[in-house]
């Protein structure tokens, strides 16, 4: 799908790539979901953004919290106290956030990581629908989105990385059946 352009076409992206990973994990048996992920033989596979996730839950809660940042990243633009994205501590090195934020999840089971995503992947869909055309879709709107857009904000933590988990869990099935 190309770019979306307004605000329905960027919820129907949003809504479209969360059922294409969905289908993806539910082409998966229950072996594979509870499987580690070991993507050694082709580590390019696996990619830098990933490589803190050990397996399905440590994906989806990688999702869920990146997610939770966005809504912290929207509800400081709407309080007036615009911040970055990222907090500082990890404007330079957001792998070790990535790395913190999948390890503070250790004890989550993976249905409670699943729930967790459908959480705010709901949530995503309301923040982005609650924006007008001219807020999502006009570079450096808000001060803190720079030289970007609202929406590719919303893209860049939904549809996104949803189409890369998804081709990920594409390789784990196949790494499994080997």
């Amino acid at each position: 799908m190309a770019n979306p352009k307004n605000k329905e076409e960027l919820l129907a992206t949003m809504a479209d790539g969360y059922a294409k990973l969905c289908d993806q994990i539910a082409k998966m048996s229950d072996n594979e979901k509870m499987a580690s992920f070991d993507f050694t033989a082709d580590p390019k596979k696996c990619g830098v953004r990933w490589q803190y996730d050990r397996c399905l839950r440590d994906l989806l809660i990688h999702l869920h919290e990146w997610q939770v940042l966005m809504c912290e990243f929207v509800q400081n633009i709407r309080d007036g106290h615009p911040r970055d994205y990222l907090p500082d501590e990890y404007r330079r090195n957001y792998h070790e956030m990535d790395k913190m934020l999948v390890e503070k999840h250790q004890d989550t089971p993976l249905d409670e990581a699943k729930r967790l995503l459908q959480q705010t992947h709901d949530e995503m869909l309301s923040l982005a629908d609650s924006f007008n055309e001219e807020e999502l879709f006009t570079k450096g709107y808000y001060k803190n989105t720079y030289t970007t857009s609202m929406a590719a904000y919303f893209l860049s933590v939904t549809t996104s990385p949803y189409g890369q988990a998804a081709k990920l869990l594409k390789t784990h099935q196949k790494n499994c059946k080997k």
